[in-house]
């Protein structure tokens, strides 16, 4: 059954970008403070008489939900932990389905998502994201990762990747997949649902250590699928379906660069995951909107039922509020992007200083 959800969505993420851009695109750099671009029906309004703008301005308030993130702080385990939000600049929501994408590097937060065609370069002052720039590329994506050159890539799960290149190039790279790049060395990891994780060395991909995962006889390794990978310091993190003795369960794995398994979470940890990281505590990872703790050897230590109700959104503003990816800004900070779907149909990201694990 598993198998044929994850063909499924496959299928879904195949007609969803089945119209994206080819490569060796440029990208045109808009520095902060342009003004953005207007659509047809913001330049009618804008050419209408005053009293129509009036009713117009009132008619889209009653039908645009505002979002006003604040702190928060919710008890997990033994742990309590502290949500400040930060706020970002720029017009980075939408309506339809953007499944936003973030990572930190050399002092800049760069956010992306598969639809608006963008990525938006922050730098984070306190509890204000700073805009930069903002790149059009002309294609969307899924996964946003930097190296360990601070080099920006994105890519497009079963598609291509991308680099977006100092001089604003954006050039397609010989690889298909969600990559997850180190940022300590020369390393990477390819992984995509039901295909073989593969690596990348000195701008090498090869095989890894992981083999026919999709193929009850024929796999090598205990992992059966992908939900997300990341690479913190020396650590390969998984968070996945791990098959062992017949039994499918879903697992955190964390393995070495060569592949070894270094620890992995009990068999009947019971969710699948859409992020996850590591902090000097343990793991972290979130299921859409549940938080889960786990120590360093991978024991629960702690969850949060509901981060939507935390937050202080309910369903009369919100309909989803989806963690979709973690990373630190170097300086201990833990940085969460969460993808918020309104009740108005549009999307918005938030992002959040998370501290206390």
């Amino acid at each position: 059954m598993k198998r044929y959800v994850a063909f499924l969505l496959a299928v879904c993420m195949i007609l969803s970008v089945a119209a994206l851009a080819g490569c060796g695109k440029k990208v045109v750099p808009v520095e902060n403070g342009s003004p953005a671009p207007v659509s047809g029906a913001e330049s009618a309004v804008d050419s209408a008489p005053a009293s129509d703008n009036a009713e117009a301005t009132e008619a889209a308030a009653v039908s645009t939900v505002t979002l006003n993130p604040t702190a928060f702080t919710a008890k997990a385990g033994d742990y309590e932990l502290s949500f400040e939000p930060i706020a970002l600049g720029g017009n980075t929501g939408g309506s339809g389905s953007h499944d936003f994408c973030g990572d930190y590097s050399e002092g800049k937060y760069y956010l992306s998502d598969k639809n608006a065609k963008k990525v938006f370069v922050y730098t984070i002052n306190g509890t204000t994201a700073d805009l930069e720039k903002e790149y059009d590329t002309e294609t969307g994506f899924e996964k946003i990762t930097a190296n360990h050159n601070g080099d920006i890539l994105l890519s497009q799960g079963i598609f291509e990747a991308y680099e977006l290149l100092r001089d604003g190039n954006f050039d397609k790279l010989p690889f298909k997949h969600d990559l997850e790049c180190s940022k300590k060395e020369d390393f990477a990891v390819l992984t995509w649902v039901n295909a073989d994780p593969t690596v990348i060395h000195n701008g090498e991909e090869g095989p890894w250590v992981f083999e026919n995962i999709n193929d009850d006889e024929k796999r090598v390794g205990k992992l059966s699928m992908v939900f997300d990978c990341e690479i913190v310091g020396d650590d390969v993190l998984i968070g996945g379906t791990y098959k062992d003795n017949g039994e499918e369960n879903y697992r955190i794995g964390i393995f070495d660069y060569d592949g070894n398994e270094k620890v992995m979470s009990a068999a009947s940890d019971p969710v699948g995951y859409s992020a996850l990281y590591e902090t000097d505590k343990g793991v972290i990872s979130a299921n859409v909107s549940k938080l889960y703790l786990h120590s360093g050897d991978l024991e629960p230590v702690g969850q949060i039922k509901d981060l939507k109700t935390e937050a202080g959104f309910d369903s009369a503003d919100v309909s989803t509020f989806w963690v979709k990816d973690f990373c630190d800004d170097g300086d201990g900070n833990l940085l969460m992007l969460v993808y918020v779907k309104k009740t108005d149909d549009t999307t918005e990201p938030l992002l959040y200083k998370v501290t206390g694990f």
